[in-house]
């Protein structure tokens, strides 16, 4: 991939933890709804929980560590097919930037 904008690149740095926070809170709101309805079936539940996080935390991974200028068009590409960037966080990336993401996860 090739490195991004400057700008985009700023730009990333300052929303970056908010999406992150955004997707641990929306794997979060799964861990307790699970948890609200384990009664009587805790085992069971604490087996979806285990597994949740592990699938979520190599997602978590593949999204946020490592990011750099470098990887960073891979990076918001997993932050928009998961979700975690809104729609007006990316309409703030230059259209160049846009352009190559969208052309990417077929948006």
């Amino acid at each position: 991939m090739r490195h991004i904008k400057e700008s985009d690149w700023k730009y990333l740095q300052t929303i970056k933890n908010k999406i992150l926070n955004r997707h641990c809170e929306a794997i979060l709101e799964v861990v307790d709804l699970i948890l609200q309805n384990r009664k009587g079936e805790e085992h069971k539940s604490y087996i979806q929980i285990y597994g949740l996080i592990n699938i979520k935390d190599e997602e978590i991974a593949d999204t946020y560590n490592d990011l750099k200028r470098s990887n960073a068009i891979e990076k918001i590409c997993h932050m928009r097919r998961n979700l975690a960037m809104t729609d007006e966080e990316f309409s703030k990336f230059s259209d160049e930037t846009q352009s190559i993401v969208n052309s990417i996860i077929d948006y």
